[in-house]
């Protein structure tokens, strides 16, 4: 009879099966699947914490340049936002981020907008009409400077009804902007990275250590790995060390035989100098994190180093060489 890793139910019945990596992250040949997680588990964690990773986390935005999150799936969720990242008039301002059907899987929206600033030595402060309150039109000082951002007389006719309705006092010389259309625009992306994110990639790399144990319950379910499992299943957080850490730049984006390695998800697990167990762990290569998955194993060692990629040109998860990874994720 299976038995959960997660919660540790034992049936009768076989249970679902559990992906190693979420299909919201893409659907590969050979993709690694689990038996050893039972229903309740693999509708809890695709509610309360794929979802969640898959529509609102630094990853989601690569899920637009792979074609995985279409314009019905951004629609239903908070935005994706940006801000110009150029040396121009519109550094600073915000855009949306929309998938597209295109090249480059990503087109951006310009949002009206109005800036203030007090003086040349201070930058922008960029405000959308639902932003905008009266504390910030508080903060400004007489002779503060304003411009707006606009794609229509209309947008900027809002704005301004927006302000006059708040109370602003006399600013100097408003200077008015509108938003070119242009192929392509520098953005810098800022996300949150919160506890339920968190908690998903720590799902990710303890179902990759599961696999790789060929789903042997009998080592899985010791008491060593019990705080894993319950930072995942239950968000409760070790007092004695932390879990998951950003590791930085993947890696495994450099070319390889002048070509890119890997175009999609990188994971792999192994025992670190210190006798702990971590899994490496990068999806689309946009970020990459350090799963602790048990710190400092007290028992006999095991056999435990294993890697899989997940290519999007090949739409197939595989098996990767060991002697890659020196000095990579692991």
């Amino acid at each position: 009879m299976p038995t959960c890793i997660y919660c540790g139910t034992t049936i009768a019945e076989k249970f679902p099966r559990e992906h190693v990596i979420p299909q919201s992250f893409g659907s590969f040949r050979d993709g690694l699947s689990l038996g050893c997680v039972c229903g309740e588990c693999n509708r809890y964690f695709g509610k309360h914490l794929e979802t969640q990773f898959a529509r609102e986390s630094a990853e989601s935005i690569a899920r637009f340049w792979h074609g995985i999150r279409n314009e019905e799936s951004a629609a239903r969720t908070c935005q994706a936002t940006a801000r110009v990242n150029d040396s121009g008039p519109r550094h600073g301002a915000k855009v949306l981020l929309r998938p597209n059907a295109g090249k480059n899987g990503i087109d951006l929206q310009y949002v009206p907008q109005v800036a203030f600033r007090k003086n040349e030595a201070e930058g922008w402060r960029w405000y959308t009409v639902e932003e905008l309150n009266s504390d910030i039109i508080r903060t400004l000082e007489a002779g503060s400077e304003l411009k707006y951002f606009v794609t229509s007389p209309a947008e900027e006719e809002k704005l301004r009804s927006r302000i006059r309705e708040l109370g602003l006092t006399a600013t100097k010389p408003v200077r008015r902007d509108v938003f070119p259309p242009e192929p392509e625009v520098k953005t810098h992306v800022k996300c949150i990275f919160d506890l339920n994110m968190a908690r998903c990639e720590t799902k990710i790399a303890f179902n990759y250590f599961a696999y790789v144990l060929q789903e042997n319950t009998r080592l899985l379910l010791r008491h060593e790995f019990d705080a894993i499992r319950k930072f995942v299943r239950d968000g409760c957080h070790p007092e004695e060390h932390s879990i998951v850490y950003f590791s930085g730049k993947p890696a495994l984006d450099r070319p390889v035989n002048e070509r890119a390695f890997v175009v999609g998800h990188v994971v792999a697990v192994g025992w670190d100098l210190d006798g702990s167990i971590s899994c490496g762990l990068s999806l689309f290569n946009a970020m990459s994190y350090r799963v602790v998955i048990c710190n400092r194993y007290p028992d006999m060692w095991f056999p435990l180093r294993s890697a899989h990629s997940f290519d999007f040109r090949t739409k197939k998860a595989a098996k990767m060489p060991l002697s890659v990874l020196a000095g990579s994720i692991t």
